[in-house]
């Protein structure tokens, strides 16, 4: 590979806007200095240069003070601003999960998501990138899934059984599945001949 691609910005903004998911460079107070097109999708046209994370991302405390993001007594146990607080101050990644409360109007939304910070200092400033993962569909892998003990097929909500290939693809993660044979079942399939 040449080593001039790496040369200029563009290389790096069109990285950050391949991301998949919202990230953002902010500051210590949480305002956002960069974001990629993840979070221009996720919020629109609304302008965001030197705004508070909680504010453009509608944090459900945010409203609570007339200061706004990072002054209500919430915000000293906020994930997000401690992550990039600690990023900043300990120069080192931070991956923490939390539930981000959001409002919409009247509506209050609660989102399972993965906080990622990681230090970054650019023209003697400390920043923090901050990824945003939205993990609602990783956490379904942890709760309970009622599966046949004889074919293994699983029971969706509209309580139509289908096979746990199919229903992991379809409801938890975009996947392919390769089959093969354990050595357990290699043994019984051999064996049986």
């Amino acid at each position: 590979m040449r080593q001039d691609i790496f040369e200029g910005a563009e290389f790096f903004l069109q990285t950050l806007n391949a991301l998949p998911f919202p990230a953002l460079v902010v500051d210590e107070d949480l305002r956002i200095v960069f974001w990629n097109s993840a979070v221009q999708k996720l919020l629109g046209s609304e302008e965001l240069f030197k705004q508070r994370g909680g504010e453009v991302l509608h944090c459900l405390h945010f409203t609570e003070t007339s200061e706004g993001c990072g002054h209500s007594p919430s915000c000293k146990n906020c994930v997000v601003r401690n992550s990039v607080g600690e990023s900043i101050r300990g120069s080192r990644v931070y991956r923490k999960k939390t539930v981000m409360e959001i409002i919409s109007g009247e509506t209050v939304t609660e989102t399972p998501m993965l906080i990622t910070t990681s230090p970054l200092h650019h023209n003697e400033q400390a920043l923090t990138v901050l990824v945003l993962e939205n993990i609602r569909e990783l956490m379904q892998i942890g709760s309970i899934l009622p599966i046949c003990a004889k074919c293994k097929k699983i029971r969706t909500t509209a309580n139509q059984w289908e096979p746990v290939e199919r229903y992991i693809k379809t409801h938890i993660v975009e996947v392919d599945f390769s089959h093969g044979l354990c050595p357990e079942c290699i043994r019984d399939v051999f064996s049986a001949e």
